[in-house]
């Protein structure tokens, strides 16, 4: 068996009911199996997990690593006896990073494929639209999508999401930057993505010593920055950025060569899945993650499994270090609140959801490659230690750990509180 994770329950808690529906059938139309099971639902000798994976369009990187990740450790919990000594099942449906798309490779899963729980997409647009058919169909649902209101007043009782949300991230960069100056200048792309950073940091400094000089708002798709740069006050000391692809590179670029002030500060999405070995532009830059990309940055046993379990060297792809945890640990999560709960089948799936909502935490380990980590039970939100890495030599190298022993933020809602 693999060595168990310590997994602590704690106060925050509620009380409900129902169970799932679910679809008889084998293959869902486009539908794809990781090499760790086969097509069809559970027949009560299995247990069978669905993955809402970003396989194509704008997200694809993730939804790649996603599915390597997962479908890969199901393999081995195979090998060491599965979960509860039950056999795990693995489907994968691609959303192609649109909400759409999304709604009906989740209903794919489950009407079609019958699976018991839904690893979700990272995506947010699509995670938001999913969550009503999760409650819909009674399915437990695992969204990675880091949008606030996925477990606010987008969430229901049926959504746990174990990763973090674009507050935290926010919160991180606030306490790490503050450090580096207390005039900022936020530059972001103009959709929920970007927004959502400008507004938790905007938030943040109404309690903080800290004053954001400008907001500069980049389309999507804008790749030459510098009209936007020409924007930033000449004393900012921060410029924190929430760019993606071309956007994010090219500012490093067109902000060296233009002269722009401030310190460099981001949200780690800006390079995920980027070759920063020969960005000379962005050295010095910094960047709030869940998870360092660099194997040696981590440093822990744990890390050095994941790395096996993930067989970077097998592919060619740039890992999205910041991300690419969260799969794995949704597995994680279900693992250990299955053999908590003697879970059987969705018959106990009540009990299954009612068990997050007592707070469980865990200390790392195997199972927690990413660090230790704990549910807050009233709104499904989990918290976790972030990190903040620089870029140095054409890496990226830990240069803080930001700890979160309490929530940094009230609940947004109540779903624990709500009717299954």
């Amino acid at each position: 068996m693999q060595e168990a994770d310590s997994v602590r329950t704690d106060q925050y808690r509620s009380v409900s009911r129902r169970s799932v529906l679910k679809g008889l059938g084998t293959a869902a139309i486009g539908g794809t199996v990781g090499l760790a099971g086969c097509l069809g639902g559970n027949d009560g000798d299995g247990i069978h997990i669905g993955l809402q994976a970003d396989s194509t369009g704008a997200l694809s990187a993730y939804g790649y690593w996603h599915e390597r990740v997962v479908d890969n450790y199901i393999e081995k919990l195979n090998e060491d006896d599965g979960i509860d000594g039950q056999d795990i099942e693995l489907s994968v449906e691609d959303t192609e990073t649109d909400s759409q798309q999304g709604i009906q490779a989740f209903r794919a899963l489950v009407d079609r494929e019958g699976v018991d729980f839904v690893i979700g997409t990272q995506d947010s647009g699509v995670a938001i639209a999913t969550n009503p058919l999760a409650q819909e169909l009674e399915v437990p649902y695992f969204p990675i999508g880091e949008a606030p209101s996925i477990t606010g007043e987008d969430g229901n009782r049926w959504v746990l999401r174990h990763n973090h949300d674009t507050q935290l991230q926010a919160n991180v960069a606030v306490d790490h930057g503050l450090d580096m100056g207390t005039d900022w200048t936020i530059i972001y792309q103009d959709y929920a993505f970007g927004q959502q950073y400008r507004d938790a940091i905007q938030n943040l400094f109404a309690d903080r010593d800290g004053t954001v000089l400008e907001s500069i708002a980049v389309p999507v798709g804008e790749t030459d920055l510098a009209s936007y740069l020409n924007q930033v006050p000449d004393d900012t000391e921060v410029l924190f950025n929430a760019l993606i692809g071309g956007s994010s590179v090219n500012f490093l670029r067109q902000s060296a060569e233009l002269g722009v002030p401030g310190e460099r500060l981001g949200a780690i999405a800006s390079v995920e899945g980027l070759d920063i070995s020969e960005l000379e532009a962005g050295e010095g830059a910094e960047y709030a993650t869940m998870t360092p990309r660099e194997l040696d940055e981590m440093g822990t046993d744990a890390y050095d499994h994941f790395y096996e379990i993930a067989d970077v060297d097998g592919s060619d792809e740039v890992p999205v270090g910041g991300h690419w945890t969260a799969g794995y640990e949704a597995l994680s999560w279900i693992r250990d609140a299955v053999e908590a709960t003697g879970w059987s089948g969705e018959d106990d799936h009540q009990t299954f959801i009612e068990w997050f909502e007592d707070g469980p935490s865990v200390d790392g380990g195997t199972g927690y490659p990413q660090g230790p980590k704990y549910f807050r039970g009233e709104d499904h939100q989990c918290f976790m230690n972030m990190f903040v890495e620089r870029i140095e030599d054409g890496k990226l190298t830990v240069v803080n750990e930001v700890e979160f022993s309490e929530p940094p933020y009230e609940p947004r809602a109540n779903l624990a509180g709500q009717e299954f």
